[in-house]
């Protein structure tokens, strides 16, 4: 089998795998070999499909796959072949794999020069650049490991804006403790406590080793601070590795000086960038010594064929066109995005945005920019003290010499060393840093706060739960437009934006449907929020007979509980269970009365486990007023109604008591008319039977229902003889106490 029938075999399992159920030919015949027979290829695939089928729930996961995305998939079984066929010179075929791709993209990126590796774990690579760096200044780290860092440790600066897992990653894998590795903020004023602990690690003889910064997180697209972290790892002889969304804009800005580079290393996540699955990631970073770059196994020879070989089809059957015009969509959507949400007062802004967009007259938000403005002049704090560089040589001179690093340094944007090729260039052009500050990132996190009065009267967590509400009702009000929700320190949920994680490239109309949606619902929002101080307005005035309820959860208007007469109490825990049930079942009651004649009154239930009234969503024109009216006045009807069935309640019983002590009596009175004898049990017989007994009758009583009185009915009742009873009872016939007769009829 050639590779071209390897490659079209996947092909054709791939479009095969796509079609549930269909009647497809063979792709591979039973054949014998050797001793083994190889099942139908047919077989094998409906047990990996009813698999995956398990997984899925009735999803499908190939519907809608490009020719593209289908070629990379089929890919992997080329690597397959590669790996199988070529066991002793495949090391020679992926670095040619791999040196295509890294000419592609230094173009396409317009990096001057530069190594790349391809990885299928998004930490790898860092992991292995530390461990180059630690065999850089500390020779004898190859051959005595940790006790060659135990003088002199190391230390990682990681931005909380990167990889969640990296640096538990790299104190795992490297063995490091964690004060080896400090997770700090690279923005606004923290890039002056980064500064101090930077000396601070100096003076404790503490080497800083690299330092990991982001240019566009794409969980909250925000941006460290690119022009203060180059110079600052300059200054302290550092490594400055860089991952974030914008490394994709260096492809659409024309740079004046193309030697000029942002970092000594860059990751870039392919598979979120280009929009295909199953691509490694790539880590691209400047040149360093041969023999450190195999110890550290960052060589193309170390790459994996199966990392190696998608990669390289991705990018051949991409041209940079296509890929420029997908990044530069992401970036207009995006831009519509910010420039409609900063008009918008209650919205917060949560993400990156560039100094060339005006926010909203949100104060808050301005303060944060304006921090941001000052800590980018930086220069005059990096070049306060030039002299960290030789300190830290002098640090590890301790342990063996340290190696000149005339390398060009991926050279950071002209800062320090190539501060001269910035100070040549003309004052309005910008250094890469400097340019990707200014960018926009494709991800945007947004939040909706109410003005700061409302704010301090929402209760709980009403903030989230406002928040929660929009992004519901926008995803179903535009499918095409993939809304996320987030949590973010201090703030509470936001909502998030990015082109690249909706299911197909949103179009232009897609997002102005978008926010014509998302111009409705602020408008319901703003209106809920404003009638809440109404509601509770009302509520105060009530007088004790309506209740506010906290509802955790629920973003409507509120939620209201009606308190009979009995109970009424501003503490309902401390109530006793009796009249937590009245409470409960009179508040059902009122809310399937008012589902009669409105749907949007529902049932809920208070942090306390007492039911109420809940109110949804409003709008302007709503009448708060004549709802909580209607809560009130239903409730006081249910009340009345329920006082009056208990009050007839106990009047029929007193009734039924009262009628059951006469006819007691009465019976009673005629017991001692028939004479006592006639009831003992034999002699009754004889008495009976020589003077029979004259037959009585006694009347009924009943309950006058107007008057409450107890009155004679003209029932009459009379008891049955013994034996009558005996024999009913042995026909299995439903015995009879006593006989009615009406208007006094003869008992026969």
């Amino acid at each position: 089998m050639d590779i071209e029938e390897v490659y079209e075999s996947s092909k054709e399992l791939l479009n095969a795998s796509g079609k549930e159920g269909s009647d497809t030919e063979p792709i591979l015949e039973t054949e014998e070999i050797g001793s083994t027979s190889v099942k139908n290829a047919n077989e094998v695939l409906t047990k990996f499909r009813a698999i995956i089928a398990e997984y899925l729930q009735g999803d499908t996961v190939l519907d809608g796959l490009d020719d593209v995305t289908k070629g990379v998939l089929g890919s992997y079984s080329l690597a397959g072949y590669l790996d199988y066929a070529i066991p002793s010179g495949k090391e020679i075929v992926v670095t040619k794999l791999l040196q295509h791709c890294c000419f592609q993209l230094q173009d396409f990126l317009r990096v001057s020069d530069g190594i790349c590796y391809a990885h299928e774990e998004a930490t790898t690579a860092v992991v292995q650049l530390i461990q180059m760096q630690l065999l850089n200044l500390y020779p004898k780290y190859s051959t005595q490991g940790y006790e060659a860092l135990y003088s002199c440790p190391p230390t990682i600066y990681i931005s909380p804006l990167c990889i969640p897992s990296l640096a538990n990653a790299v104190c795992k894998k490297l063995g490091f403790p964690s004060s080896c590795v400090k997770v700090m903020k690279m923005n606004g004023h923290d890039l002056k406590k980064m500064e101090k602990s930077l000396q601070e690690d100096l003076a404790a003889k503490r080497v800083p080793l690299m330092i990991i910064a982001s240019c566009g997180s794409h969980h909250s697209g925000q941006v460290d601070n690119l022009v203060g972290v180059s110079q600052l790892s300059q200054r302290f002889n550092a490594w400055f590795h860089l991952e974030g969304h914008l490394i994709s804009h260096l492809s659409l800005h024309d740079q004046p000086k193309k030697t000029l580079q942002v970092a000594d290393s860059l990751h870039l996540d392919l598979r979120q960038l280009l929009g295909i699955p199953s691509l490694p990631y790539v880590t691209m970073y400047r040149h360093c010594e041969i023999a450190l770059q195999r110890a550290a196994y960052l060589t193309p020879s170390h790459c994996s064929p199966f990392s190696v070989v998608p990669l390289w089809f991705a990018l051949q059957n991409l041209d940079s066109t296509t890929i420029s015009n997908r990044f530069r969509s992401a970036v207009e959507l995006s831009r519509m995005l910010i420039n409609r949400l900063v008009t918008i007062p209650n919205i917060q802004i949560m993400s990156h945005v560039p100094k060339t967009i005006k926010p909203s007259s949100s104060t808050e938000l301005k303060d944060t920019l304006t921090e941001d403005l000052e800590s980018v002049q930086l220069g005059e704090v990096v070049d306060s003290k030039g002299d960290e560089i030789s300190e830290v040589r002098k640090i590890v001179e301790e342990i063996g010499d340290l190696p000149e690093r005339n390398e060009s340094p991926m050279e950071d944007d002209g800062v320090t060393n190539v501060r001269d090729d910035d100070a040549e260039l003309c004052d309005n052009e910008k250094t890469k840093p400097e340019v990707l500050m200014d960018s926009i990132v494709p991800v945007v996190v947004f939040q909706y706060r109410p003005k700061a009065k409302e704010i301090g009267e929402c209760p709980g967590n009403l903030l989230d739960d406002l928040n929660l509400w929009l992004v519901q009702v926008l995803e179903r009000a535009c499918e095409e437009i993939h809304m996320d929700i987030i949590d973010i320190d201090d703030s509470g949920y936001a909502l998030r934006f990015s082109p690249y994680d909706c299911k197909s490239f949103p179009t232009v109309d897609n997002l102005q449907k978008f926010l014509e949606n998302l111009d409705q619902q602020l408008e319901i929002l703003n209106a809920t929020v404003d009638h809440k101080k109404t509601l509770n307005k009302i509520i105060e005035v009530s007088g004790g007979e309506l209740q506010l309820v906290e509802l955790p959860g629920w973003a409507g208007l509120g939620g209201v509980r009606y308190l009979p007469a009995a109970w009424r109490s501003n503490n309902t825990e401390q109530l006793p269970d009796q009249g937590k049930e009245e409470i409960n079942r009179i508040n059902r009651e009122l809310v399937a009365k008012l589902k009669e004649t409105d749907s949007a009154f529902s049932l809920g239930e208070g942090r306390d486990g007492l039911s109420c009234v809940r109110f949804g969503m409003v709008v302007a024109i709503t009448d708060v007023e004549a709802l909580a009216n209607l809560v009130r006045q239903t409730g006081l009807d249910l009340e009345a109604s329920t006082l009056a069935l208990e009050t007839m309640a106990v009047m029929i019983r007193k009734g039924i008591e009262e009628a059951q002590a006469e006819l007691q009596r009465e019976t009673e009175e005629k017991l001692w008319q028939e004479g006592l004898l006639r009831h003992i049990p034999v002699v009754g017989s004889l008495v009976n039977y020589f003077s029979p007994p004259q037959k009585t009758s006694i009347k009924g009583r009943c309950l006058n229902l107007q008057n409450g009185r107890i009155e004679k009915s003209d029932v009459m009742i009379h008891s049955v003889p013994v034996e009558e009873a005996s024999d009913a009872l042995n026909n299995q016939e439903m015995p009879l106490v006593a006989n009615e007769e009406i208007n006094d009829a003869p008992h026969e």
